[in-house]
């Protein structure tokens, strides 16, 4: 059986496609999850679904419950050998999804499968670059971790996977108690616990963009989330005696948490100027200064192989160890100017009708 959890919280508008898509799979041995505030609107969306098949189990939580503890939820009521997730605005890509990623996780006998996405946009269909991760890879360094959780980034989330659910309760798997960043934490502890990765180069999810999903909605805890979640999986590769080993996935977080929390203010309107405050954040923070002192330290941009991320990365952890407030706003203003960010995101500017590479 398949556990498909899903985290019914602020409902949006794609509720019943998302519920649509799962219950049209072909693969019959599921059941579909929904955890929600039981004095909601949103229960009472869940409870007339769960009228119409027998395969839908509804699991109450509290009304202030994160994302993250609604999902931790939906895992302790699993009974699936295997378990995947969906965003409730998303959806499967076709009815056959859940063969097709059962037939190649059980073939290989691993742990967790990853697979390819397509983003939605209105009615358009985005190509998404695929992950292009083989089973020839070589999981165990840190340059894989890189791309797989930030060039590349197909493993920043927890939808387009299925997991061996066995793995995870041997594993204490959860997800940190956050409304956004979970699932890339929860995927961080599942590369940390070592598991038996199988990747699939077919497109099993659509995510759907736009101004209705969480994904695009102004977080006034940027910072703070994030340096929360990563705190969180720092003690969990700590209570497994492995922390120093994948140290870079933290590190790298919280790079990339200041690159785009300096974006978020950027598309949401604040002045340039202003960039340097939100920067001067990062560059004096503790946590933050100890996690570039390790990458830089350890020389770890340098194992990482492509030029522009490596000379990118090397640049930016000694401009914050300088504190160099000035100079990285003006480099982030120009990038995000230049949209060279989005030119290296999934969909390589695919999104916006670009097709040259800009480097770093």
């Amino acid at each position: 059986m398949i556990s498909i959890i899903i985290s019914a919280i602020r409902l949006g508008n794609f509720f019943d496609e998302c519920m649509e898509s799962c219950l049209r799979q072909t693969y019959g041995d599921t059941e579909i999850i929904l955890v929600t505030d039981d004095g909601s609107e949103d229960f009472l969306r869940c409870k007339e679904k769960a009228k119409t098949d027998g395969r839908i189990r509804i699991v109450s939580c509290d009304a202030d419950s994160s994302i993250g503890t609604s999902r931790n939820l939906g895992l302790a009521e699993a009974k699936g050998e295997y378990v995947c997730f969906v965003d409730a605005d998303d959806m499967f890509y076709d009815e056959t999804s859940l063969e097709r990623m059962i037939r190649s996780l059980t073939v290989e006998n691993g742990d967790v499968l990853l697979t390819n996405y397509i983003r939605k946009k209105g009615d358009e269909m985005i190509p998404v670059v695929p992950h292009g991760f083989t089973e020839a890879e070589t999981t165990d360094s840190v340059d894989f971790r890189f791309r797989a959780f930030n060039s590349v980034g197909h493993f920043s989330y927890v939808w387009a996977k299925l997991y061996r659910r066995e793995f995870l309760e041997e594993n204490a798997i959860r997800f940190p108690d956050s409304n956004f960043g979970e699932d890339k934490i929860f995927n961080f502890c599942v590369y940390g616990a070592r598991c038996d990765l199988v990747f699939s180069d077919q497109i099993t999810y659509v995510f759907r963009m736009g101004d209705e999903t969480i994904t695009t909605q102004y977080k006034d805890d940027f910072k703070e989330n994030w340096e929360k979640n990563a705190i969180f999986f720092d003690r969990y590769m700590e209570s497994r005696g492995r922390k120093e080993k994948y140290e870079d996935l933290s590190a790298f977080l919280m790079m990339f948490t200041l690159i785009f929390h300096v974006r978020q203010e950027y598309c949401f309107g604040l002045k340039a100027k202003d960039f340097a405050k939100v920067v001067e954040r990062y560059t004096t923070d503790d946590y933050v200064r100890s996690k570039m002192e390790y990458l830089v330290a350890e020389k770890i941009c340098g194992l990482i192989e492509d030029i522009s991320f490596r000379t990118g990365t090397d640049n930016l952890s000694k401009w914050i160890l300088r504190k160099r407030n000035e100079g990285i706003s003006w480099w982030l203003e120009r990038m995000f100017d230049l949209s060279i960010d989005r030119k290296h995101s999934d969909t390589r500017g695919l999104d916006m009708g670009i097709t040259a590479e800009m480097k770093i």
